[in-house]
């Protein structure tokens, strides 16, 4: 007894308009970083991010609050790890301060990170794998039984109760990042990013890799003025994407400083050749970091436009980036 399951792989969403009939159900998309927590008979938890790391160190006021909710049973979870604002509501910046430092007690009391389940993947020795979503969630709900505040069951909707516009509506009007719907009679796919799930986010977002950085100049003299960015493509050259100056807070600008020193190398990662505005004066990095960040539109030559900076995500790898 007290074996902790095995993880299963994220099922993800297509981009794409929401469908709107009564096959689906919808459920908000939370700002945080996807977790699948594994959790043993004796209440002993793990959670692994979606690239397959281990990052229960990361979160160790989440260890202990998953055995009592699921009443001695072991269970597989899905869900996201976020940080609530005052407004009790997930913030991908406060996720950052999670991301960049050590949890210590007084980081931890200054943002605590809650757990949301949104899906469950397995009961004891039952794989729920092939049972439809509409009864996962069911079962969701009546085996959960949080005991406080770091773990949420977070709701879900049918047509009968809110329409997708009203959905998005509502989350644009509440500042949540968006709408997911998913297909009520669908088994989950491990791994797989499906169209049974349809995502429709209220920003455009993108995962990118760090090539190397240019430094700032005025009052961002002595650190990063920008970041140059990329991603692989299928014979795995790192494709320039375009850079990022924006949306950097102090905090982030002081870390990435730091990480940025211990990753230099000598010559370009990108097989592309950056345009000479952009080079000039730019510090090469191994393509190791990756990050995140908000833009308007990508251009027909596949660079990214009107950037901002959202923050770190230790929870992927540079190899899960790809060129869109």
């Amino acid at each position: 007894m007290g074996t902790i399951p095995e993880a299963v792989a994220a099922m993800l969403a297509v981009d794409g308009p929401l469908p709107d009939d009564d096959h689906h159900g919808y459920e908000w998309k939370w700002d945080g970083f996807r977790g699948c927590a594994r959790v043993a008979d004796t209440g002993e938890a793990r959670i692994t991010s979606r690239s397959g790391s281990d990052h229960t160190h990361r979160y160790p006021e989440l260890r202990d609050v998953f055995g009592a909710a699921l009443g001695g049973r072991s269970a597989v979870l899905d869900g996201e790890v976020v940080a609530l604002n005052a407004a009790g509501r997930p913030e991908f910046v406060l996720m950052q301060r999670r991301a960049m430092y050590e949890p210590t007690p007084e980081l931890r009391a200054e943002v605590p990170v809650v757990y949301f389940a949104f899906d469950v993947l397995r009961i004891g020795d039952e794989s729920l794998l092939d049972v439809p979503y509409e009864q996962r969630r069911a079962l969701l709900a009546e085996l959960v039984r949080p005991a406080d505040g770091r773990l949420v069951v977070p709701p879900w909707y049918t047509r009968a109760d809110l329409t997708p516009d009203q959905l998005l509506a509502t989350a644009a009007e509440h500042g949540i990042e968006g709408v997911v719907a998913k297909r009520l009679d669908a088994p989950y796919l491990p791994g797989a990013r499906s169209p049974s799930w349809t995502k429709h986010a209220l920003r455009q977002t993108r995962e990118v890799v760090v090539g190397g950085w240019r430094p700032g100049s005025g009052r961002r003299a002595g650190t990063l003025g920008a970041l140059l960015l990329g991603a692989f493509d299928d014979e795995g050259d790192l494709v320039y994407l375009g850079d990022v100056g924006t949306g950097f807070t102090d905090h982030a600008l002081d870390h990435l400083t730091g990480v940025l020193a211990g990753l230099v190398r000598a010559a370009s990662p990108f097989v592309t050749e950056l345009p000479r505005d952009r080079a000039l004066g730019a510090q090469w990095v191994e393509p190791t970091l990756v990050g995140e960040v908000v833009y308007r539109r990508i251009t027909p030559d596949g660079r990214l436009r009107h950037t901002a900076w959202r923050g770190l995500r230790p929870d992927r790898t540079p190899d899960e980036v790809r060129v869109p």
